[in-house]
């Protein structure tokens, strides 16, 4: 995940020759009304002035463009590996731009792994989203993390949030993070979008769920450092997933967040501790508070 230095500058380069090749093309430069969406006011944010489209602004000032190399996918299945989850990455690599996963009370947590302004304030950004078939640009206040698990911005959603709608009708979304020239501002193509939040987005909603039996035999690992490790994977079939982790003579619960594939489990406290698991294998991860001091193991399932 922690790839996207070579992205950006290979968007750069592709994006201005797009742009000097390909001049204006009416289908996808058509811009919308301006107004700031309102329909989720938990995260549309506040006081947003109206103003051009993304649309118009790729148009006429140039946006990054996102390479063919990155897909969307989606998945609703839920067992002890997998969570449902929606994205947009390069298939069999870490290298992922968007992830989405379900939480509780038919919410959708995102992570946009963009570079963080260097003029943000308190930790924050507005993020602008559209497509080509928008009405209406939508804003909304995200909030930039930094953990060594992700670096980007996350935001929640409701399963009913307008953005997914767009995003299904839409050929092409225009996503803007930050102000003026300290933002980030990206174009991309929405091919296999609708699909992925086919499946996806139903697991959140509760109206389709994989069944799934919630899993209590400890499964033990061996881990490169000599270390051994238990896991119990509990309420994989509820949307409040934990695991019951044994290292080292002491037991930590972590609950389930929001991972790019496989399963993803965290906790806070004086110590982060993460377990990342993906088929049999495994890596957990200890840091101090501020994500300092890190250290981590792979491990494998016996």
């Amino acid at each position: 995940m922690q790839k996207r230095s070579s992205f950006l500058i290979a968007t750069v380069i592709v994006g201005t020759l797009l742009q000097a090749c390909s001049g204006s093309n009416s289908a996808e430069d058509a811009s919308g009304d301006g107004a700031t969406a309102t329909a989720d006011a938990a995260t549309v944010a506040a006081g947003e002035e109206p103003g051009e489209s993304l649309a118009f602004e790729w148009s006429a000032n140039g946006f990054e463009q996102l390479s063919a190399e990155y897909q969307w996918t989606g998945s609703g299945r839920r067992d002890e590996g997998f969570e449902p989850n929606f994205s947009l990455s390069v298939p069999e690599t870490d290298d992922v731009i968007w992830s989405s996963g379900c939480m509780a009370g038919g919410k959708v947590k995102t992570a946009i792994y963009f570079t963080r302004p260097s003029k943000m304030q308190r930790n924050r950004a507005t993020l602008r989203f559209e497509t080509d078939k928008s009405p209406r640009t939508l804003a909304y206040e995200a909030r930039y993390v930094a953990d060594g698990q992700m670096d980007g911005f996350e935001l929640v959603q409701s399963v009913q949030d307008p953005m997914f709608a767009e995003m299904r009708a839409g050929t092409w979304a225009y996503v803007h993070i930050g102000e003026g020239a300290d933002g980030t501002k990206l174009r991309i193509p929405l091919s296999g979008a609708a699909r992925g939040l086919g499946a996806f987005l139903p697991a959140c909603s509760g109206a389709k769920k994989a069944a799934a039996t919630p899993r209590s035999a400890p499964v033990l690992y061996a881990c490169d450092d000599g270390r051994g490790v238990k896991a119990t994977y509990m309420g994989n079939d509820t949307d409040t997933p934990v695991v019951r982790m044994e290292v080292d003579g002491q037991v930590h619960l972590l609950s389930s967040a929001v991972s790019g594939s496989g399963a993803l489990y965290e906790s806070d406290g004086d110590k982060k501790r993460s377990w990342h698991t993906k088929s049999k294998d495994g890596v957990w991860q200890e840091s101090a508070a501020d994500g300092s001091n890190e250290v981590s193991t792979n491990c494998r399932e016996v």
